[in-house]
């Protein structure tokens, strides 16, 4: 039985933005996480503060909030100033000639207006909302309101006018205004001054719900991908971000760099050295594929967590909706926030093929990036299972039993794992990493929820499928991701030996055979043997495969970790019988071994076999 679309309601109540243990909304825009993070008094990593020798210092400031304002990368219609431009232009000493300004001369008690502003809620944002607004002497009426920053930003409701959110009402002193372009000002400047401040919390995700008004404080561009092809008839895209499945291409990707000031990530995920973190734009406002999206990314990253094998999976730094409150269709944006990889496996082969094919050196890193990655998948597999039990047994539709495709099986494991999906990733102060991307979860509930058809028909043509996939009566299952990662595998040895092209170009052409299907032909690593008289169907590595393996084995270059390595490929790995095949667990204490003795001992991975 092929399992069902899981209902809108059951899903929704364990999963995603609805799973409160795991999973924080934030409507103040992050300013009580920057609030408790952030002095007043500008930082020196910030920068000295504005110069001012004008003789108007509203007008002074008024210009340097003009020119802080930078252009968003998701709208160039919008701009923000960066928090600590606001602690730079707005110091104490500025406060207080503008409070001396002509003004306020009839104000008795400015040392209380100061206080005001600098102190308790603040309104620090308030004073440049109307410096910059042209309405700074209306400071002491905001103030006899209740106008503070918390009140920010202010939307526009449906009639012009500014509604704050903190008290639920649209406050005295701007309805007193007779332009709506005043108003309209005020709400602008409000949200210039309120972009959000993105944070990391060890205990739950930061989900941050905004409206059309928002401002990303983000620099960067939209990226615009080129397909490479290789003979393999497979394209991969460059420059290639985190993540690349977008549910049939609705997404948009921008390579982005935030402002210092409005974001904090602690010691999650994997910092560019030039500071870039990609964000995934969905085009789908379907909130239960995003949850789905959400929800598989949480949970492999959670079983990981505090552990060298979390750097191996794709860290999800944030999430957002952009909601339009004033919307009949209350259909929100989506956005999903990572580190920006250099590209795939792919394209790793192809930019270190002169640095790294036949050095020595890098096979010790492999060693290390393997067993490293086996435990990863092996987090994936250990926390699927425990997550499906969170809501499986609420949903009759799905087929939690024991048949050929069951949804223990089918989403207890990554699901689509290739070259592709290897993240490359340069670290500012560590060796190249690669990570594991495009969970299944989400990607593979919505195929069949679109498609209705069985799951094994989705990927029938890919090149790192298990054989399962391809028999009549064949189960998917975990030990279908561990065949496909020694293909990966497999195919990373071959490039450090014989280099780019081979990989890329040889080995598909050598292993090119007829499919199961007939009229195609494949470059699978496997082929499917029919008895013609009983039409019993049994998996078989292909020839092509076994001697490429054996011709491996035989490279003047091969050293005794390799040969161990492909050893474990071929008699494991890619063993066609599912039920024989080598489990994760398994198969990462045969990585840990060959790591540590490939840290032990240096001629066990730097010197040719024959000499050992």
């Amino acid at each position: 039985m092929t399992p069902n679309l899981l209902s809108h309601a059951n899903t929704a109540k364990r999963l995603g933005l609805y799973d409160s243990e795991r999973v924080r909304r934030v409507t103040d825009r992050g300013e009580s996480d920057f609030s408790s993070s952030c002095a007043y008094s500008p930082r020196e990593d910030f920068g000295p503060e504005i110069e001012s020798n004008s003789a108007n210092p509203e007008t002074q400031v008024g210009r340097a909030l003009d020119d802080a304002k930078v252009r968003s990368a998701l709208d160039s219609t919008k701009k923000y100033i960066p928090r600590h431009k606001i602690l730079q232009i707005l110091t104490p000493e500025k406060i207080q000639n503008i409070l001396n300004s002509r003004y306020f001369e009839n104000y008795s008690n400015k040392d209380e207006l100061a206080e005001c502003v600098l102190r308790g809620s603040g309104r620090l944002k308030l004073l440049a909302v109307l410096i910059g607004s042209r309405m700074v002497q209306d400071l002491p009426k905001y103030i006899a309101d209740g106008v503070d920053d918390q009140c920010f930003p202010m939307i526009l409701d449906t009639s012009d006018r500014a509604f704050c959110r903190k008290h639920n009402k649209c406050h005295e002193t701007l309805d007193a205004y007779d332009r709506s372009y005043d108003r309209e000002q005020f709400s602008s400047w409000s949200y210039s001054l309120s972009a959000p401040y993105i944070s990391y919390n060890p205990n739950v995700h930061s989900h941050y719900v905004l409206d059309p008004g928002d401002i990303f404080p983000v620099t960067g561009e939209k990226i615009r991908k080129k397909a490479i092809t290789g003979t393999r008839g497979a394209s991969t895209m460059a420059p290639l971000p985190p993540d690349v499945n977008s549910h049939g291409g609705f997404s948009e990707v921008y390579r982005v760099k935030i402002e210092k000031s409005h974001y904090d990530f602690g010691t999650l995920g994997i910092r560019h050295p030039d500071g870039y973190f990609a964000l995934k734009k969905l085009n789908n406002n379907n909130e239960e594929e995003f949850n789905m999206e959400l929800s598989s990314l949480l949970f492999s990253m959670d079983r990981a967590s505090g552990k060298t094998a979390s750097k191996h999976l794709i860290q999800l730094l944030a999430t957002f909706e952009v909601i339009d409150p004033y919307s009949g269709t209350k259909c929100p944006t989506y956005y999903l926030l990572f580190d920006w990889a250099e590209g795939n496996l792919p394209q790793f082969w192809k930019a270190k093929e002169k640095e790294y094919v036949g050095n020595k050196d890098h096979c010790l890193w492999m060693s290390q990036q393997f067993h490293e990655i086996c435990l990863a998948l092996q987090s994936v597999h250990n926390e699927r299972e425990k997550t499906l039990m969170k809501f499986i047994d609420d949903n009759p539709e799905v087929d939690s039993g024991a048949g050929p495709n069951n949804v223990h099986d089918l989403y207890g494991r990554h699901g689509d794992i290739k070259p592709d999906n290897f993240l490359w990733f340069r670290p500012e102060k560590s060796p190249d990493l690669l990570a594991l991307s495009d969970f299944g979860l989400g990607r593979l509930h919505t195929q069949v929820s679109r498609s209705n058809q069985n799951p094994k028909d989705i990927a029938r043509t890919a090149t790192y499928i298990a054989p399962e996939f391809d028999l009549k009566d064949g189960r998917i299952s975990r030990a279908s991701d561990v065949y496909s990662l020694g293909c990966v595998f497999l195919e990373h040895v071959t490039w450090f030996l014989q280099g780019y092209d081979s990989v890329i170009n040889d080995f598909p052409k050598f292993r090119n055979d007829k499919d199961v299907y007939p009229g195609w032909e494949s470059d699978k690593f496997f082929m499917i043997q029919v008895d013609e008289q009983s039409g019993t169907q049994t998996p078989i590595m292909k020839p092509q495969v076994q001697k490429w393996i054996s011709e491996l084995q035989q490279h003047k270059n091969c050293s005794g970790y390799l040969h161990k390595l492909l050893d474990i490929i071929g008699d494991k790995m890619l063993e066609p019988e599912r039920a024989k095949r080598v489990d994760i667990a398994s198969l990462s204490s045969e990585m840990e071994i060959l790591r540590k003795r490939c840290e032990g001992d240096e001629s066990f991975y730097s010197a040719p076999k024959s000499k050992l």
